[in-house]
């Protein structure tokens, strides 16, 4: 019989195991048999630990906000340094959390309307990290740190600086020949850090 050990190595193996099957074939294209055999266990494991292929994806989904989750709890303390906050943000985006193997997940699943995503961030905005960057911006104002400007637009801003080229890399570095990715990559908090206190920063 399975103990409680072996019980969390299976559900690693299958969530390690269906985020290779969902990046390759999308939800709709994935195969449970496919996942099992990659996982090393048998379907009825999966279904014991998840219930379902669409839990299962679920739960691949919101371990990568999880990930957001834990980083706020252990990295963002206020009161702190502005650019420093941001700067750890993006180092974070840019290094952790977003593998490469997920990117065609995320990508699909916007694609698709999100919904399974939307359900995701919706406890994540409102109770996690999402709310606590709010916060953080407008005490920032409240500081007179940054000019008064909305919230969620410096949100949305920073995020898709962050996100844009982790998914878009291999097109813009053919149409901005970029030939040495890891250094971009490395530089890229950096510049986003940059560019985004240069337009917010009180004047």
């Amino acid at each position: 019989m399975e103990n409680k050990k072996d019980r969390k190595n299976s559900a690693s193996l299958i969530l390690e195991a269906g985020t290779v099957e969902f990046s390759r074939y999308g939800l709709a294209g994935a195969r449970i048999d496919r996942i099992a055999r990659k996982a090393g266990v048998n379907k009825a494991m999966i279904y014991y630990h998840f219930r379902s292929k669409e839990n299962l994806y679920q739960t691949i989904i919101e371990q990568h906000l999880d990930k957001l989750k834990h980083f706020f709890r252990e990295r963002i303390k206020l009161p702190g340094d502005p650019e420093e906050i941001f700067l750890n943000l993006a180092e974070f985006y840019n290094s952790r959390f977003i593998s490469p193997i997920f990117i065609p997940i995320f990508l699909r699943e916007i694609a698709s309307g999100g919904e399974i995503i939307k359900k995701a961030l919706a406890e994540f905005m409102v109770e996690g990290p999402g709310h606590k960057l709010t916060s953080i911006i407008e005490s920032f104002v409240e500081q007179g740190s940054f000019r008064n400007i909305d919230s969620r637009q410096a949100i949305v801003s920073f995020v898709g600086m962050n996100l844009y080229y982790l998914v878009m890399s291999p097109f813009v570095n053919k149409i901005l020949e970029i030939e040495n990715e890891k250094d971009f990559r490395e530089k890229r908090p950096e510049a986003i850090v940059d560019l985004f206190f240069n337009g917010i920063k009180a004047r």
